[in-house]
């Protein structure tokens, strides 16, 4: 060793001093470098999930401490790391992005630590949820059967079932021809159209059939669902020519009810004269169109003694339709709202009874016997219901 020897005045003369040679000044200091800098989740649909990972490593001569890593979101979650990394050690956390409600994700990441340059290191942390849910009703429809010239509306009802908003950025009908087509598009009238989650709006279309045949059309609606972008519902019917050729058919019915009825046809109330007395009956017309048609009847027996009704239908003069067992329909109990109308189901209706006997009417009813008409009611012995209700279907054509 390379000693120098410094001398120092003193009272008793110099004095030799021994001193340590310089070194290397250069204190080791940790370093961070995280990686990436930046995360995108990308797409996620709402109650999923996306991950990352990201790679924290000491790039320094010391050990680094990590005092805290954090998330502003409570919806993004992560894996803990080691609190000391020795030089050039690298650990990775797990972050994981679970959207629990509407909204992007722009947060970020942030790692604090003992690096004297870079103490907090931030992560940017981005992602897009979509939670809408797309749903169109009816998946089909069918307008069945209407006449060349009749025409017919359904409504197609669009709903975003999900709990994020839904984008439909476009929309188109094709059919054939103008007989099926959007008369009223609603919200999607105007494009793009966003729905937020549970909001909805409805697309009529109408079928107007021009010629005989069947028809078929379908509403194609584009939208960032990302389980279903493109959703079709399809429409049909079946155009017939109007055998009537657009004029209306002369209808009669000829009817008596022991003790008295109501009536309605097609749903509309019609009232006779004679419709309280068993002994006579009432005889009522109309011009009615080419087509189906109902004639509905609530009978009351007063007495609750022998019950019947009993009816003719008469289309340009012809006896198209006699009270029995065939084509009507009865009920013995009171029948839902709408039991008059054409559309109702009576499939599950009864067939009338055939009264066994028509002694306690005598003769007086002859205009109905005569073109084969026979009393109705619950039971044969046409007695133990003191009211029924009855359905007549029938179809008028020339």
């Amino acid at each position: 060793m390379l000693l120098l020897l410094l001398f120092a005045c003193s009272e008793n003369g110099l004095i030799a001093k021994e001193t340590e040679p310089a070194g290397d000044s250069a204190t080791p200091l940790p370093a961070i470098k995280v990686a990436p800098r930046s995360v995108d989740f990308g797409t996620v649909i709402f109650g999923n999930s996306a991950t990352a990972t990201v790679h924290v490593r000491n790039v320094g001569d010391a050990p680094l401490s990590i005092s805290d890593l954090s998330v502003g979101s409570a919806d993004v979650s992560f894996t803990n790391i080691s609190p000391v990394l020795a030089p050039q050690e690298v650990v990775d956390t797990v972050l994981t992005w679970t959207p629990a409600g509407p909204g992007d994700l722009n947060d970020s990441l942030e790692v604090s630590s003992d690096d004297p340059d870079d103490p907090v290191v931030q992560v940017e942390l981005t992602g897009v949820m979509t939670g809408g849910d797309l749903q169109i009703t009816p998946a089909s429809y069918d307008f069945g059967t209407l006449m060349v010239g009749e025409s017919a509306t359904m409504t197609i009802d669009v709903a975003n079932v999900g709990v994020g908003p839904i984008t439909i950025s476009d929309w188109s009908y094709d059919a054939a021809d103008a007989d099926l087509l959007v008369i009223d598009a609603g919200g999607l009238a105007t494009m793009p159209a966003v729905l937020d989650a549970g909001a909805s709006t409805s697309v009529v279309v109408e079928y107007a059939p021009s010629t005989e045949g069947g028809d078929e059309g379908g509403l194609t609606v584009s939208s960032n669902d990302p389980d279903s972008p493109v959703i079709v519902v399809t429409q049909n019917g079946m155009g017939e020519a109007d055998p009537c050729n657009g004029y209306s058919q002369h209808v009669t019915i000829l009817l008596t009810a022991d003790d008295a009825w109501e009536g309605w046809l097609d749903g509309v109330s019609f009232s006779g004269p004679n419709q309280n007395a068993w002994n006579a009956f009432d005889t009522l017309s109309w011009d009615l169109p080419c087509g189906d048609h109902t004639m509905a009847l609530f009978a009351t027996d007063v007495a609750h003694a022998v019950s019947g009704v009993i009816a003719v239908v008469w289309i340009n003069g012809v006896a198209r339709y006699v009270s029995g067992p065939t084509d009507w329909t009865m009920y013995d109990q009171r029948p839902p709202a709408g039991w008059q109308d054409v559309t109702f189901d009576d499939s599950a209706w009864y067939i009338p009874q055939v009264c066994s006997s028509s002694v306690a009417w005598g003769a007086s009813p002859q205009p109905f016997y005569d073109q084969g008409a026979q009393w109705i009611w619950w039971t044969p012995s046409c007695s133990s219901l003191g009211e029924a209700w009855f359905r007549l279907n029938f179809n008028v054509t020339p």
